[in-house]
């Protein structure tokens, strides 16, 4: 055992006064916001790529080419 696991098992166990849950609340609800962010920002330039490139194909043609050589 750690030396720190008897405090952290004491400080799980015991009872959280209603200012303790609330701070608790509000830090996980602000984890929360700056992930959805974070994946909200991924998910826009992943769409926004996408939007980029013409349906039908993988990938666009590089500069000169109209299309990919059969």
């Amino acid at each position: 055992m750690v030396p720190y696991d008897a405090y952290r098992i004491h400080e799980i166990e015991r009872a959280k006064s209603l200012a303790e849950v609330q701070r608790a609340d509000e830090q996980a609800a602000r984890v929360a916001y700056a992930v959805s962010s974070l994946l909200r920002g991924v998910a826009c330039s992943v769409r926004a790529r996408a939007q980029a490139i013409p349906s039908g194909s993988a990938r666009p043609a590089p500069p000169g080419l109209t299309s990919w050589p059969v």
